[in-house]
């Protein structure tokens, strides 16, 4: 990790967000993980990380996994969160990925806190999801999400709502396109029959 770039500005920013965290507890009492916490929160104030950046590229730059980032990363938007966190911070971090066979939304949300709150968020609407399949991969109803959606997220869920009917509307065009395929197939096949028939008829 190489730090040698920070500006005395960045370095007043890491110094106060540094003792902030832990200015409070007496010498010798912060526990490692608290440190680590203190020095991870430090290094996001100074800009030397990005609280957005994905997990893989904070674990470059701080010479750890992203096994270790995770954690860290947790703490850091728990201290920052007030009721459940900012819905836009949390919604930025869900991204649509499709709309899977069953009709069903799947979203993947990388970071672990967004991802908590969001599934929370959900469910005090009754709304429930499934990350059995991967932790990072959420599935949920598409028609019991988008009707639940400006319940949980007001107008910072419209950019969801907005990618979730263009899937959908890119969805029903592929069925019909499909549906002319299909149907088309069956005529040409139906057709090709109707000749070979009579040729062998003709032959007979």
């Amino acid at each position: 990790m190489n730090v040698d770039a920070l500006t005395p500005a960045e370095r007043v920013a890491f110094a106060d967000a540094v003792l902030e965290r832990i200015g409070g507890d007496p010498f010798g009492t912060v526990p490692k993980r608290e440190l680590d916490v203190a020095l991870f929160t430090g290094l996001i104030a100074a800009g030397f990380l990005d609280a957005d950046e994905s997990h893989f590229s904070m674990a470059r730059k701080l010479g750890i996994t992203p096994t270790r980032v995770r954690p860290l990363m947790y703490a850091y938007r728990l201290a920052r969160a007030d009721g459940g966190g900012d819905l836009a911070a949390i919604l930025a971090h869900v991204r649509v990925v499709s709309i899977d066979a069953a009709g069903d939304a799947v979203l993947n949300v990388e970071d672990a806190f967004a991802r908590d709150a969001f599934v929370a968020r959900l469910k005090d609407l009754d709304v429930y999801t499934d990350g059995s399949f991967n932790r990072e991969r959420i599935t949920v109803p598409t028609e019991v999400f988008m009707a639940a959606l400006d319940d949980a997220f007001g107008r910072d869920g419209e950019r969801i709502r907005s990618v979730i009917e263009d899937r959908l509307a890119e969805r029903g065009r592929e069925g019909r396109l499909r549906f002319v395929g299909d149907l088309g197939k069956k005529l040409i096949g139906d057709a090709a029959g109707v000749t070979l028939k009579a040729l062998l008829s003709a032959s007979a």
